[in-house]
């Protein structure tokens, strides 16, 4: 019954043992707004993807790139929607708008899409760096059967 019970509580604790050895890779989804980046379920944002790759040197080497490419992006981005928005409320408002302005931000909207093309480019090559790199689990298969036959009672961890 001892050896049973033992049996029991080493094929228990395998599974438990190999589920801290699986690898966190980093998925790739494409949706309607641009491309996402995600691992263990959460969604990550450029600086906690630049954290991630910081084991992989080369991976960590096209993050930076990409980071770099993401907030030349935001702020280009930002100040063009803002240059825009601008104009456009003080015309909803009654007021006389500066349309001068709002081409200005046209313009830089225009100029931040290749900084979000070179994001997506250098953070895909990122991820696909840094899942190369990780370590393959061995993970496989087991199963446990609890038999009774004409020999007895008996447990097999089959492999």
């Amino acid at each position: 019954m001892k050896k049973t019970l033992i049996l029991l509580l080493l094929a228990g604790t395998a599974g438990i043992a190999f589920a801290q050895t699986s690898a966190d890779t980093i998925e790739i989804k494409r949706t309607a707004f641009g491309t996402v980046f995600r691992s263990n379920g959460k969604t990550l944002r450029p600086r906690q993807l630049l954290h991630l790759t910081q084991p992989n040197p080369e991976a960590h080497r096209y993050m930076q790139k990409a980071k770099t490419n993401y907030d030349l992006s935001f702020v280009l981005s930002f100040a063009g929607g803002f240059l825009v928005g601008y104009p456009l409320g003080t015309a909803i408002a009654g007021g006389d708008a500066n349309w001068t302005l709002a081409g200005i931000g046209a313009g830089l909207i225009v100029v931040s899409v290749p900084f979000t093309v070179g994001y997506t480019k250098n953070a895909k090559e990122a991820a696909r760096l840094y899942n190369a790199g990780l370590p393959k689990t061995g993970f496989r298969e087991r199963e446990l059967y609890f038999r009774i036959d004409a020999n007895g009672v008996g447990v097999r961890l089959g492999f």
